[in-house]
């Protein structure tokens, strides 16, 4: 046998090992892929209650949730329904409706998506807007997009927002407008 046919013979069997462990690399990436996706749990028709020593923070309802252990996130979907309670009193402070959610399972912080609205029960204010962050620690509200309150003696628009959770107490960092 020539060195020459030898040579190719080698080199076209090194090309196939190379291509062989590529292929399996980017099945094995495929794959992990495609695990991270799929969730650890699935729920319908959920109620969570978020709870400090004997006292309920908040409840939260939602038509979906799905729970991913190795990301340490729930996704929650199609009509997220939260509310708020207050801890001196135990009465309801706000309720939060949004169309997503995802809660970080560690911190208990969540993050709401879509058409949100937050309606505080004393005094009457309305939030609206398409990004809310709750935190669960700080028990406050935090938000870096377009917002709108809504009271009865007038109406904020701006960008940027952090408040309480019956939105007594807010800031807007950027107001684009008031109307009264």
């Amino acid at each position: 046998m020539s060195k020459r046919i030898l040579f190719s013979i080698l080199t076209s069997c090194l090309l196939l090992i190379n291509c062989s462990a590529e292929e399996k690399d980017f099945q094995s990436s495929k794959l992990l892929e495609k695990i991270e996706t799929i969730p650890d749990q699935v729920a319908n028709n959920i109620v969570v209650d978020f709870i400090d020593t004997s006292f309920v923070r908040a409840r939260l309802w939602a038509k979906t949730a799905k729970v991913f252990h190795q990301r340490g996130e729930t996704m929650l979907y199609d009509s997220i329904r939260l509310e708020f309670y207050s801890k001196p009193t135990g009465s309801r402070q706000s309720i939060l409706t949004a169309d997503s959610a995802r809660i970080d399972d560690k911190t208990k912080n969540m993050y709401a998506f879509g058409r949100i609205v937050v309606v505080a029960d004393s005094p009457k204010k309305i939030l609206r807007t398409s990004f809310l962050e709750w935190r669960n620690k700080t028990q406050r509200l935090y938000s870096n997009e377009y917002i709108e309150i809504i009271s009865p003696d007038e109406e904020i628009r701006g960008y940027g927002f952090e408040s309480d959770l019956n939105l007594s107490n807010y800031k807007i960092f950027n107001v684009s407008g008031v109307k009264r």
